[in-house]
């Protein structure tokens, strides 16, 4: 197969796509579909390893890693999800990825429901029970890799350091307790998405020195995650360590918004000024300046209400050079100038 029969077949809908489209085709009409249950052949069913949940016999306890691969195979299938299969909660014996390579996916772990979009890329690890669903003629590729393919590679000190990806693969080894899931937003990166028509190209083929080349872009496709995508990364774990960290860097913000600018918070928490621009907004919902805003306002009104002191002086104490630029943004928070707030409450004591 080449690069162009593998785009076909990734584009149309093979046997059991069009067998599981017939199926959400008949489940809208109960009375057609229970004759369409009725009428399989129970046999052909299992033998074209079809799933389908209203028949018991159909429906693995688990999905194991000998469903897809031998002892003696290279541990790592590359293939496409089934579209229209129906959705229904299970768990591997191996480590289990999706890639969103075109369109949407439905996907659910302990009751958290997520769209996942192009680019996105989750790693489910054994033992997690989840529900997947591609109910439209979306691409979506799914990595099935055994635990001894995982341990090969993130005990090799070229992976095995101090990053999100080793960790999580390394607690998630052999049904250890670790976190639900990983997850990558990688957007339309043609790079990765041509990575990983090389690898089902090698998975599919299987010609010589396949396992060594299929091995190879294993490890280059997820060393390309770490190296451009590591901050996008989502797990549960993660937003723990993210709202612990917006919390710090929220607090520094209000203890020094005298002089705090985003390139010394940037530089004191070891991030690039962008990103910490974006961190803050996606794990606080404001921006850097909504904040330092909020923290110089606070601290303007505590001194217009316990000094004497020239709103020139409040000014600077707060962090404004410019007193002008101060009494604007009072003014518009609090729709009066600094002055006018004093004689307010000047008046109110004398009521």
């Amino acid at each position: 197969m080449n690069e162009i029969e593998l785009f076909h077949r990734l584009r149309t809908l093979n046997e059991a796509e069009l067998f599981y489209q017939n199926y959400q085709e008949k489940k809208k009409d109960p009375v057609l579909f229970q004759e369409f249950i009725d009428n399989l052949d129970i046999q052909d069913c299992l033998d074209r390893h079809l799933i389908i949940p209203e028949l018991k016999q159909t429906m693995p306890p688990s999905m194991k890693d000998e469903y897809f691969y031998s002892a003696s195979d290279v541990g790592m299938v590359i293939q496409k999800h089934n579209c229209y299969s129906p959705v229904f909660e299970h768990f591997h014996t191996y480590f289990e990825a999706f890639y969103v390579y075109e369109g949407i996916c439905e996907h659910e772990i302990a009751n958290e429901k997520k769209t996942l979009k192009m680019g996105d890329f989750c790693i489910i690890p054994p033992g997690v029970s989840h529900k997947i669903s591609v109910m439209n003629q979306s691409i979506v590729i799914v990595m099935i890799l055994s635990s001894q393919v995982i341990e090969n590679t993130f005990r090799n000190p070229t992976f095995y350091k101090d990053n999100l990806l080793s960790e999580f693969f390394l607690k998630n080894i052999r049904y250890s307790s670790g976190d639900d899931y990983l997850m990558f937003h990688t957007g339309n990166d043609q790079e990765l998405k041509d990575i990983l028509i090389q690898m089902m190209l090698e998975s599919t083929n299987k010609y010589q020195e396949y396992d060594a080349i299929l091995s190879a872009y294993f490890s280059l496709f997820f060393g390309k995650l770490l190296r451009y995508y590591e901050d996008t990364i989502d797990s549960p774990a993660d937003r723990n360590r993210k709202s612990a960290a917006a919390f710090e860097i929220t607090a520094y913000i209000q203890e020094h918004h005298n002089d705090v600018t985003l390139a010394k918070l940037a530089e004191r928490y070891h991030y690039t000024p962008e990103y910490t621009s974006r961190f803050i907004k996606e794990a606080t919902g404001k921006t850097f300046s909504d904040i330092l805003i909020d923290s110089r306002m606070k601290h303007a009104i505590s001194l217009l209400r316990s000094t004497s002191l020239p709103i020139s002086e409040v000014a600077y104490l707060v962090g404004y050079e410019n007193t002008e630029n101060f009494i604007r943004t009072f003014k518009k928070r609090y729709d009066k100038t600094p002055t006018a707030y004093r004689k307010d409450l000047i008046h109110e004591y004398t009521l």
